[in-house]
Order: structure tokens, then C-alpha cells, then sequence
């Protein structure tokens, strides 16, 4: 792999580091390789490893280095930028498929779980329903005055609970689906940055 090919596929690896740190990285390694004084087409990686291997060393000391500096400067301003590199270093790491692999599944067993108890909701609300309907049909079979009372107020608090239900997880379901469009177009949105 030749210099130009190696600082383009390093630069790629290097994409999610902040700016400054990145152009560090890579001025470093371009002089680097220069010193090496190598034919023009040699391959570079049998002196520095490749691309991948150089990446993640470089994301491991600069991880270290902001954590130093925010051991040093003991504030918590620059504890999430510490944390986004550590996330990072995680994410460069051969585990990182797997990874995102179980928090999809996790994310996935979350929204159908949620599913699954909405359509309980609305499937009591509509039994609820259907038996506040019984009992107010039930209710014109009986001779009894009191009775009549007792059974025919029973089926409209059970077709108003019932009513309620299927409410309820109507507003639920459109939360549900707000949310999980939003989180989609949030990570599809991200996604689409990091490919430009």
C-alpha cells in the first residue's frame, strides 16, 4: 500500500476524532513516512502496520490524553468529549458489530414488548366494552327494579372503562410511534453526516 492510499484509508479511520487531533495525526504520520525515505510505491504498511492497526493506537492516546488533561483540569466540562472518545475506542474495536448488533435487537425487543401491551390494552378495552354491552342487554331481563339498576349501571361503567381503554392506547400507540420515528430518523440522520 503506498503513502497516498495509507494516509487516505487513515484519514477515513479517523473521521469521528475532533479536528484538531485528527490533522495532528496526520501531518505526524505524513512526515513520518517521508523520513522513511521510501521508493515511491513501497508498501508502507511493512514499517507502520496498516491503516486499522495505526487508527486504533492513535484513538487509544488520544483517549488517554483527554483523560489526562481532564484528571489535570478536574472539571466536567470536557467529560463528555472524554466519554465520546471512549465510545469511540470502543466502537474501533473488532467487538463493534456485535455490539450494535445486540443493542438493535435490545431496541427491537423494546418497541415489541411496548407493542405487545398496546395491543393488550385494546384488546381488554374492546372485551370490556363487549361485556358492558352484555350487562346492559342482561339488564332489560330482569324483573327486579333494584337489580335492573345494579346490572345496567355496571354495564356503562364497563363500557366507559372500555371506552377509556381503547383511548388510552390509541394516544399510546401515536406516542410509541413518535418516538421510535424519531429515534430512526435521529440515528438515520447521524448516519447520513458520517457517510458525507
Amino acid at each position: 500500500m503506498d503513502k497516498q492510499t495509507f494516509m487516505q484509508e487513515l484519514e477515513h479511520r479517523l473521521r469521528h476524532l475532533p479536528e484538531e487531533d485528527k490533522n495532528d495525526a496526520l501531518e505526524y504520520y505524513s512526515e513520518y513516512i517521508d523520513d522513511l525515505h521510501l521508493e515511491p510505491y513501497s508498501d508502507v504498511c511493512v514499517h507502520l502496520g496498516t491503516p486499522k492497526e495505526v487508527a486504533l493506537q492513535i484513538i487509544a492516546q488520544t483517549t488517554e490524553r483527554k483523560i489526562e488533561e481532564q484528571q489535570e483540569s478536574r472539571t466536567t466540562k470536557g467529560f463528555g468529549g472524554v466519554l465520546k472518545l471512549a465510545m469511540l475506542g470502543i466502537f474501533a474495536a473488532p467487538l463493534a458489530l456485535p455490539f450494535a448488533i445486540v443493542i438493535f435487537i435490545l431496541f427491537l425487543t423494546l418497541i415489541i414488548t411496548l407493542g405487545s401491551l398496546l395491543f393488550a390494552f385494546g384488546v381488554s378495552g374492546i372485551a370490556v366494552i363487549a361485556s358492558g354491552i352484555g350487562l346492559i342487554v342482561m339488564s332489560f331481563m330482569t324483573f327486579d327494579f333494584a337489580q335492573k339498576c345494579v346490572i345496567l349501571g355496571s354495564g356503562f361503567v364497563c363500557a366507559g372503562v372500555g371506552i377509556f381503554l381503547l383511548i388510552l392506547t390509541r394516544l399510546l400507540c401515536r406516542v410509541l410511534v413518535a418516538v421510535v420515528r424519531g429515534i430512526i430518523g435521529r440515528f438515520a440522520a447521524r448516519h447520513s453526516r458520517k457517510e458525507m
